[in-house]
């Protein structure tokens, strides 16, 4: 497929309109008829439902917009790995979730970037579903998840374990407890985190099964923030709440009875990218630092 015809189309699915896709694509709008035209010839089916006033995409249209989306960001990826390898000697692009970036692989980022300065570096942030998916598409050379992924032709390799706590605010009047039995988990006001398998099983096990909670969260910093507003206590991973816990702007309470699974975290990367100088290098500075690698 035409890579021009394939953004106007992509463009023309954000606007659904003729005149700000050919805005956009800084091109006339006949131009922008034109390529979809041509490019509803070549997959056999119309792509919109054009009328005077709306543009709607059809079922074929929606098929293909998510490989349209991933060719053109291939495409995307591939021009800046080239051209990041000037004046660069070697090119890496690493990809993992928010909260593993800001608890356990900043400082890693931080301190390949000073002693390799010869290496361009780029990041991608994504739930694990992503990052797998950014490997498959070639758009990354090592993932660092919390699900690990069957993949034939790529290394699962368990790095660390990360203890899942009970954190509070010191103010709350929770926080008079030192110890909290699992089982009571349903009456306090949980600000609720998905940690994914086997932490879901886990939860079903601890909890009633209409449990409900108030309020779910799907960022470790946002609980964080809620947490120290007194809003209620959140099931955390230590590694996120490190340094609150030092500064003792959270307080730990221990839970007894069931106690909660650990968080694994996995480095995925292709068998044939394990010895490439920008991987190398990576996984020989977590080594360093304490990690399985």
């Amino acid at each position: 497929m035409d890579f021009e015809q394939l953004r106007a189309f992509y463009t023309l699915a954000q606007t659904k309109n003729f005149t700000k896709a050919a805005e956009m694509l800084h091109l006339v709008q006949s131009t922008v008829t034109m390529r979809i035209k041509q490019l509803e010839e070549k997959v056999g089916k119309p792509l919109f439902i054009r009328d005077k006033r709306s543009v709607e995409i059809t079922q074929a249209g929606l098929t293909l917009l998510p490989y349209a989306e991933r060719i053109l960001k291939l495409s995307h990826e591939a021009l800046n790995e080239v051209a990041s390898l000037q004046p660069y000697e070697d090119y890496l692009s690493i990809g993992s979730l928010n909260a593993i970036w800001t608890s356990t692989l900043e400082p890693i980022l931080k301190e390949y970037h000073y002693r390799y300065p010869q290496i361009a570096i780029s990041t991608k942030t994504g739930h694990s579903s992503d990052v797998i998916q950014y490997l498959l598409d070639n758009v990354i050379q090592i993932g660092i998840v919390y699900v690990p992924p069957s993949l034939p032709n790529f290394d699962v390799i368990p790095t660390w374990d990360d203890e899942i706590v009970l954190v509070c605010c010191p103010e709350s009047p929770i926080a008079a407890s030192t110890h909290v039995d699992s089982r009571e988990l349903r009456n306090l006001p949980l600000l609720y985190m998905n940690w994914g398998p086997p932490f879901n099983e886990w939860i079903r096990q601890t909890l009633p099964r209409n449990y409900v909670p108030k309020l779910t969260v799907d960022k470790a910093e946002l609980a964080i923030d809620l947490i120290k507003e007194g809003l209620g206590v959140s099931l955390l991973t230590r590694s996120t709440v490190k340094a609150e816990l030092a500064a003792g702007t959270l307080k730990e309470l221990i839970i007894t009875g069931n106690k909660p699974p650990k968080r694994s975290a996995y480095i995925v990367l292709p068998k044939d990218k394990k010895n490439k100088p920008s991987v190398e290098k990576w996984l020989s500075l977590m080594s360093e630092l304490g990690y399985s690698t």
